[in-house]
């Protein structure tokens, strides 16, 4: 008699998970370059055991086992204040990106799915403020303003919200056209049921994909921001105020600039190619 027929179990979650993964080399060095920041940002001040603002005699002490990537000017140990800094910036990062995305899915899928005038109006604002490039308006308003975390999150908003309600209300368009959607309006289902029910779980990639992008690119203009003095506000210490203060002593101490610098790169990178892959990704899938 012939062998009956065997079936293979369906995969399970961690399979697929691994397999969508391995699926793009960006994806795979993204996710795990996050993973490790991630860790570090939870378990780093545990590891370490070091007060970030306890000053010490070891005045630019070279990276030892007692100063793992040494001191700063005044005798603080880097390590401590790398793992707060990260954290201060990611931390703005992370809640501005949050806020960007819900305010601009909101209004570009409004502007996208109810089009004439409040799509015209929309972009207009929207061409307004991408005609003026976004480090410029950060600068004149915490200038003016003076610099704390919530502005510093409200200014990262008002900058990159335009970039994400033009790429929303593009994915709007598009999925407006579906016939599931004609069939919604036949129906009579109200049109905030429409967008929230079918519009925006049909572009969930694409959120997730320009969310990861708009982290990157807050968490480099933070950096520069508090590279300019306009950032998080001392003595809470932030990736770029890090570098601005260990500066004038990188032809003595390069430990000082070379430990958040490398922070900065290896960050900006880590959700720059989970960005990138998770866009390839997606794009095979579908």
């Amino acid at each position: 008699m012939a062998a009956a027929p065997t079936t293979r179990d369906p995969p399970g979650g961690f399979a697929r998970a691994w397999r969508f993964l391995a699926s793009d080399a960006s994806l795979a060095v993204g996710t795990g370059a996050c993973i490790a920041i991630a860790l570090l940002l939870l378990c780093g001040g545990w590891l370490v055991g070091l007060d970030p603002q306890k000053t010490s005699p070891d005045v630019l002490a070279a990276p030892s086992l007692r100063h793992l990537l040494g001191t700063d000017s005044i005798g603080r140990d880097i390590l401590a204040r790398l793992v707060l800094g990260a954290r201060s910036s990611l931390f703005v990062a992370v809640v501005a990106t949050v806020v960007t995305m819900l305010l601009g899915t909101a209004i570009g899928v409004t502007a996208g799915f109810f089009g004439r005038f409040v799509d015209w109006f929309s972009m207009r604002v929207v061409d307004v403020f991408l005609s003026i490039p976004p480090l410029l308006v950060a600068i004149t308003i915490l200038a003016a303003i003076g610099p704390s975390v919530a502005t510093l999150v409200t200014v990262l908003i008002v900058t990159y919200a335009p970039q994400v309600v033009r790429v929303v209300r593009a994915s709007t368009l598009q999925a407006a056209t579906r016939p599931f959607v004609d069939s919604a309006r036949i129906s009579g289902v109200h049109p905030f049921r429409i967008m929230c029910r079918h519009i925006v779980p049909n572009m969930r990639g694409v959120l997730i994909v320009q969310a990861t992008i708009t982290v990157a690119h807050m968490l480099l203009v933070e950096t520069v921001l508090s590279f300019l003095g306009l950032g998080v506000p001392p003595p809470a210490p932030s990736l770029g105020f890090m570098v601005s203060e260990g500066r004038q002593w990188m032809e003595i101490a390069p430990w000082t600039v070379l430990a958040p610098g490398t922070t900065i790169v290896v960050a900006v990178a880590a959700f720059t190619f989970l960005g990138q892959g998770l866009d390839a990704a997606l794009a095979k899938r579908t």
